[in-house]
Formats: C-alpha cells, sequence, structure tokens
C-alpha cells in the first residue's frame, strides 16, 4: 500500500508536502516519463526545459537506471543535433525518435521504473517521506 502513496504523492504536482530524497527523484523522473508515455520520449525530451531534464536523468540515475539515464542523454545530444526545420532533416529525426521509443518502450525501458522503484522503496524506505496522516 505504501508503493501506491508514494507514487501518488509523486505524481501529485500541487504536493506541497516534504519531497525527500526518493520522493524528489521520482517526481523529477516523472515528469519527463508521463509526456513521454504520451507523446513519446523524444517529444518529453524536447518539451523539458535543460533543468528538468537534468532533474529526470538525475531521478533515473538515483533509482539505479544508468544505461536508460545514459540512453536518455545521448538521445537528448542528438536531438539537438538536428535542425528540425530543415525539411532535409526529416529521415533523421525519424530515426531518431524511432530509437527513442525503442529505448523508452523496448525491452530496456519496459517496466524497469516499475521494478527499480519497488526494490529502492524496499531498500531505502526511509528515502521516502510517511504519508501525510488521514484525518477523520
Amino acid at each position: 500500500m505504501r508503493e501506491k502513496e508514494v507514487w501518488n504523492r509523486a505524481l501529485d504536482y500541487d504536493y506541497e508536502g516534504p519531497r525527500s530524497e526518493g520522493d524528489q527523484a521520482l517526481y523529477d523522473l516523472l515528469m519527463l516519463d508521463n509526456v513521454a508515455q504520451n507523446g513519446g520520449l523524444l517529444h518529453g525530451i524536447q518539451v523539458l526545459d535543460e533543468d528538468e531534464l537534468a532533474a529526470a536523468v538525475a531521478g533515473y540515475r538515483w533509482f539505479g537506471l544508468d544505461a536508460l539515464a545514459d540512453g536518455i542523454l545521448s538521445i537528448a545530444a542528438d536531438a539537438a543535433d538536428i535542425d528540425a526545420d530543415d525539411p532535409d532533416s526529416v529521415d533523421a529525426q525519424s530515426e531518431l525518435e524511432e530509437r527513442a521509443d525503442e529505448l523508452f518502450f523496448g525491452e530496456q525501458g519496459s517496466d524497469l521504473l516499475g521494478r527499480a522503484f519497488n526494490k529502492k522503496l524496499a531498500d531505502q524506505p526511509d528515502a521516502f517521506a510517511d504519508p501525510a496522516p488521514v484525518s477523520g
């Protein structure tokens, strides 16, 4: 049950309670994950600002997902080299989008986050704030 409370707190962008180290890492990476789930990883990389992307990558690393974090940085670097307004870059943009989606939705990326979150919560429960008491 605690897993759901911690996860939902990270998804609540209006939450103003404490964000411990684990809460912050989860919140940061979910900023990218949520956009990528809806529009693809490349879209997520393109719409987050530099600080948000850096925080998301740090969040992935905190959860031990270094290969995914490295892949995100690689996609971001390659995306920066493509001029989206240049008609000749359509093929490069399309290939990069395919690579990004394979990284994020393919075998390497599929459900890694859920497993990493559950492991980290089990191994370091104090890295996540206790849920706020429910008044009744």
